[in-house]
C-alpha cells in the first residue's frame, strides 16, 4: 500500500518540476551554494521478499540514523545506519500449497551501515535556509549488511529459537555439497523519497528503499533438499524437512495433514546411512522438490520510514567539481 501513495507523491513532484516555469534565470541565480550536515532519525518497518512466504502481516519495526552533507544544488553524501527484522511462515499460505506443505519459518534480525547520496529533484541554491518546501529526491548507495535467520525448534525438541546458519540445513559445508552463506553481505539500496521544510532547520521526511542483495539465503532457504542422513546432526535435520509436524512450531495451530497427503501422497520413510529412519512427503525429498523457489531470484529486503532531520552545521561551502 505504501509503495502506491509514495510513487503518487513521487510522481506529483516531478511533474511540477517539469511544468513549472522558473523564476529566475540561470544567470541570476546565486553563485554559490551553501553546504551543510543534516543529521536525522527514522523510525519505520521492515519486511522481506524471498521463498518463505511473507504477507503484509509479517512487517515488521524498523530503525535507522543518518547523516548528510550537501555538496552541490542536487546532491547529498549520506552516511545510514539501520536495523530491522524480517519474518515469514509458510504455516500462513493456502492450506494444502507447497509452501504450506514445506513448513518452514523464520525470523531475522538485520544491521546495516549504508554509504551513499540523496538527489533531489529540485535543486537549492543559496543558504540553507533557502532550500524547497517541497523535495522529492532519490537514494542509492552500497550497504554492508550482516543478518542471521533463525527459526523455531519442531515442539517436540522444545520450540527454541536456535540460529540457522551453523547447522546447514541443506548441506553446506558437507561433502558434496555448498559452501555456508556468510552471515555478512554487500547489498545495493536504491529507493525514494519526499523531505519536507518545518522551518530554517528542521525538515520532515518519507522514504521508502528497497534493499537489492546477492544472497538467497536471508531465510536459510534457497537450494534443494539435502539427504537427511549426511547432515550428520538430528537437529539439523529436523530444521531442514518439517513436512510432517503436526503444529505450526510458531503459532501452536494443528496443521491440516490429511490435506496434504491427499495432495502429496502419503509419507514415505528411508534408513539412512547412519541407522536412523527419516520420513517426509514424496516431493519434499533429495533429488526432486527444491527446497527454495526460483534459484536465480536473490532475496530483497525493504525499509520504509518517516524521518526527522536537523541542520547541526551550516556556512559550508559546496566543492567545486572541474
Amino acid at each position: 500500500m505504501y509503495f502506491k501513495y509514495l510513487f503518487l507523491i513521487f510522481f506529483w513532484g516531478l511533474g511540477e518540476i517539469i511544468l513549472a516555469q522558473p523564476s529566475k534565470t540561470p544567470a541570476l541565480l546565486p553563485a554559490v551554494t551553501e553546504g551543510y550536515v543534516r543529521m536525522g532519525a527514522m523510525i519505520g518497518t521492515a519486511h522481506y521478499s524471498g521463498d518463505i512466504y511473507s504477507g503484509l502481516g509479517f512487517t515488521r519495526p524498523s530503525l535507522g540514523f543518518f547523516i548528510t552533507r550537501k555538496i552541490s544544488p542536487h546532491t547529498h553524501l549520506r552516511l545510514n545506519l539501520s536495523a530491522g527484522r524480517i519474518e515469514g511462515d509458510d504455516s500462513k499460505s493456502p492450506e494444502g500449497s507447497v509452501a504450506y506443505a514445506r513448513n518452514l519459518h523464520f525470523r531475522n534480525d538485520l544491521k546495516e551501515i549504508f554509504v551513499g547520496f540523496e538527489y533531489d529533484l529540485k535543486a537549492s541554491y543559496g543558504k540553507h535556509k533557502k532550500r524547497k518546501n517541497f523535495t522529492p529526491y532519490f537514494v542509492a548507495g552500497i550497504a554492508l549488511l550482516h543478518h542471521n535467520p533463525q527459526a523455531k525448534t519442531p515442539t517436540k525438541l522444545g520450540g527454541q529459537w536456535v540460529d540457522l546458519q551453523g547447522l546447514g540445513t541443506e548441506g553446506q559445508g558437507r561433502i558434496g555439497y555448498g559452501t555456508p552463506y556468510s552471515k555478512v553481505q554487500i547489498t545495493i539500496p536504491v529507493g525514494i523519497g519526499v523531505k519536507f521544510k518545518i522551518d530554517n532547520r528542521w525538515d520532515f521526511g518519507i522514504e521508502i528503499v528497497p534493499r537489492l542483495t546477492f544472497t538467497d539465503y536471508l531465510d536459510d532457504v534457497g537450494g534443494a533438499y539435502p539427504k537427511l542422513d549426511d547432515l550428520g546432526n538430528p537437529l539439523a535435520a529436523a530444521m531442514s524437512n518439517r513436512t510432517l509436524e503436526p503444529n505450526s512450531s510458531l503459532s501452536g495451530q494443528k496443521r491440516n495433514l490429511e490435506l496434504l497427503y491427499a495432495n502429496f501422497g502419503t509419507p514415505i520413510s528411508y534408513t539412512g546411512f547412519d541407522g536412523n529412519i527419516y520420513q517426509t512427503l514424496p516431493p519434499f525429498q533429495n533429488g526432486f522438490t527444491t527446497r527454495g523457489g526460483n534459484q536465480n531470484r536473490k532475496d530483497i529486503y525493504i525499509f520504509t520510514g518517516f524521518h526527522l532531520s536537523y541542520i547541526v552545521d551550516v556556512g559550508l561551502k559546496c566543492p567545486q567539481f572541474r
